[in-house]
């Protein structure tokens, strides 16, 4: 689970200011060896280190492989639901609209993230998808959310191999809200309008910067109102680095359900 390991350091060293987000990269990655290390501090560490004799790093039953999902659910749905522990854009989903972003890592393969908000329930509760596609295959999880008080109520999941079930939820915080920025945060960060080109297409869009880390960095947006969330092209950049994480809109649309008989 390298990818993991990875996308972790990355941000911890962003948004800290690190000096040298490869040294520590690296660093971190040899000490460890192929091992992965755990993401959160509700999860069990040693369970992302077994593996199954397929060598996909995911256990295929028992409590290690509910514990592997949900500590990678954890993962996902704070990339997929915010950038650096917020979210830019002014524009909700509706349920069927989806949003999948590519992103391109420094030094790494790409990986495609998958947002949609699948269904809301009478009582306001609503089921969203996170699938996250890299070398390794498809993850997918579905999961029930109480929005109002950011905590995820039931999950669904499926792993590369393709085992799939109910993933026992506890009250751990699988799934966190973005930081909600305020219109006039965000009117006051546009520093210009114009023409954005992703794999999605061609939008007007307004280009949104903060500063990031120690101040040496940027987190920017590109916001087009029309797609659903309302972002189309986020990046970080490190001052003396460059870019080092890239994430463009590769496809939206209307028609998202469930595909794991969530409901």
């Amino acid at each position: 689970m390298k990818i993991t390991i990875v996308i972790v350091l990355f941000l911890s060293v962003v948004l800290s200011g690190c000096v040298s987000f490869e040294d520590m990269l690296f660093d971190e990655f040899h000490k460890n060896g192929n091992e992965s290390s755990s993401t959160t501090g509700n999860a069990d560490s040693g369970a992302a280190q077994k593996a199954d004799s397929s060598g996909s790093g995911a256990p295929s039953s028992g409590p290690q492989w509910n514990q592997l999902m949900v500590s990678q659910a954890q993962m996902a749905f704070s990339f997929a639901f915010s950038a650096g522990g917020m979210w830019a854009g002014q524009v909700g989903y509706k349920p069927g609209e989806f949003t999948k972003f590519e992103w391109t890592m420094k030094g790494e393969d790409s990986i495609v993230i998958e947002r949609a908000f699948l269904k809301e329930l009478e009582n306001g509760n609503q089921w969203w998808r996170v699938s996250w596609k890299d070398s390794e295959g498809l993850w997918v999880w579905e999961s029930l959310i109480d929005t109002q008080n950011s905590q995820m109520l039931r999950m669904r999941a499926r792993d590369t191999d393709g085992n799939e079930g109910e993933v026992p939820v506890s009250g751990e915080s699988v799934y966190m809200s973005a930081t909600e920025l305020t219109r006039e945060s965000v009117q006051g960060a546009t520093v210009d309008k114009g023409k954005v080109d992703v794999p999605a297409g061609r939008f007007q869009a307004d280009h949104v910067v903060y500063l990031a880390g120690s101040g040496g960095g940027q987190i920017e947006f590109w916001l087009a109102p029309q797609i659903p969330g309302g972002v189309v092209k986020y990046l970080i950049s490190q001052s003396g680095e460059g870019v080092l994480w890239d994430s463009q809109l590769t496809e939206y649309g209307k028609k998202a359900e469930t595909i794991l008989n969530s409901y």
